[in-house]
């Protein structure tokens, strides 16, 4: 499990692979770090507490870390183990392995769920430091890769859909692929899907496979929405857009480049004074006004929130006109 990088030709492209038989339950001991963990090594029973960075988007892989280092986890028996989704706060006994250079705990003895909806933070690289972040030390944590400007197949051509089961390079550098899990689809999911044009950051989980013992670190990302464009900022689209104007009012439609729950104000003068919200996270924004004055200019303003910040557009006018209300 060195940092010593393979080449595009020696990285493997599948992974199958059969679980160690499960144990009976080990006897309980104290928890440890999961770097005090992984200095155990592979052979050892140990007990880590941490919280999951990953759910079935890895298919049967969870990770697990702590405030200092990460750790695979895998079974193909453990239902408690298939259950935890990101963000639960778990303690985990089992027994360490290494597959293909991983370091993974493989026999799973124990899953005790301790708390939910606790957040972890991924460790943030700049893409020009990227080479430096694939290496050992940082085996099973969350990344978060700043700055990439582009993503690209081991050929060099640039990605467009993405495929499961297949490589891509950032900024095609041979040396720090990606991998998408097959696992990853759906509305959610990462198979299928474009990626971003232009600047964008990339999370995803350290992982390794190498037939040789060395190199073959890969970025594991887990839904699209780890592909993060403007910081994760619901930033407006464009102008909002009217349609279905008529007398006494009319819908106002417009795009975020990232989920956001909506807010449109709006008021016979730019110091606005009425407000319409909508809750859902959505990147699509509808809001209908209604109860207007004909052949009356109205501002609108429009805004998206979500847990990274705010963003919103200038009041821009709108003319409602004499006609009747539209059919729906």
């Amino acid at each position: 499990m060195s940092s010593v990088s393979l080449s595009l030709a020696q990285k493997p492209t599948g992974r199958t692979r059969v679980a160690a038989p499960t144990t009976a339950a080990a006897a309980p001991q104290a928890p440890t770090t999961v770097a005090a963990a992984r200095m155990a090594g592979p052979g050892a029973t140990v007990t880590v507490r941490g919280i999951i960075t990953n759910g079935p988007e890895l298919g049967q892989l969870r990770f697990v870390q702590d405030q200092e280092a990460g750790l695979a986890v895998f079974s193909t028996t453990s239902a408690a183990l298939q259950a935890l989704v990101p963000g639960d706060s778990v303690l985990l006994t089992g027994t360490l392995k290494d597959y293909k250079g991983l370091l993974e705990m493989d026999p799973v003895a124990q899953v005790v769920k301790l708390a939910a909806g606790r957040r972890v933070t991924a460790l943030e690289v700049a893409a020009a430091d990227l080479s430096a972040a694939f290496v050992e030390a940082n085996e099973g944590r969350l990344l978060r890769i700043k700055g990439l400007s582009r993503l690209t197949t081991t050929g060099g051509t640039a990605a467009t859909k993405l495929a499961g089961n297949a490589n891509y390079l950032l900024d095609g550098q041979p040396e720090t692929p990606i991998r998408i899990n097959v696992a990853s689809t759906g509305e959610q999911g990462v198979v299928d899907q474009t990626p971003p044009p232009g600047s964008f950051d990339l999370i995803g989980s350290l992982s390794q496979f190498t037939q040789s013992g060395t190199g073959g670190y890969q970025l594991l990302p887990r839904t699209f929405a780890d592909f993060v464009v403007a910081g994760g900022l619901p930033v407006i689209a464009g102008e909002p857009l009217p349609t279905n104007i008529y007398r006494n009012g009319f819908t106002v439609l417009f795009q975020t480049v990232n989920p956001g729950t909506a807010k449109v104000e709006y008021g016979r003068s730019s110091q606005l004074g009425q407000v319409v919200t909508l809750k859902e996270l959505a990147t699509s924004h509808r809001v209908e006004l209604e109860d207007l004055e004909p052949n009356t200019t109205y501002y609108v303003r429009v805004s998206a929130t979500n847990a990274v910040g705010t963003s919103s557009s200038p009041p821009v006018p709108i003319l409602t006109d004499n006609k009747k209300r539209p059919n729906r």
